[in-house]
């Protein structure tokens, strides 16, 4: 089972943008036997979909313990209303 860091590394290369992942509670440990993410996705998430979106529809529910942090391209953090469509397109600029 991945780790956060593999985690995170599956997001990216699945969905085309990197994550940051920190766990929720500052005393908590990070775990290693998390779920893979891309095995429970058959396609990527929609480009209509915002980075708060997806964040409810397919990291929060899988990964309750963990706090994620959509980043763009030149590395800053991606807001709730940003469309992954220019998330993704920042990485191609």
């Amino acid at each position: 089972m991945p780790s956060i860091e593999r985690i995170a590394a599956e997001i990216e290369k699945f969905e085309g943008f990197a994550v940051r992942i920190r766990p929720v509670a500052k005393s908590a440990t990070a775990k290693t036997n998390l779920r893979s993410y891309a095995r429970n996705h058959e396609r990527i998430a929609r480009a209509s979909f915002s980075v708060a979106d997806w964040r409810r529809r397919r990291f929060d529910a899988e990964y309750p313990d963990y706090d994620v942090e959509v980043l763009l391209g030149d590395g800053r953090t991606a807001g709730p209303k940003t469309l992954l469509s220019k998330v993704r397109a920042s990485y191609t600029s």
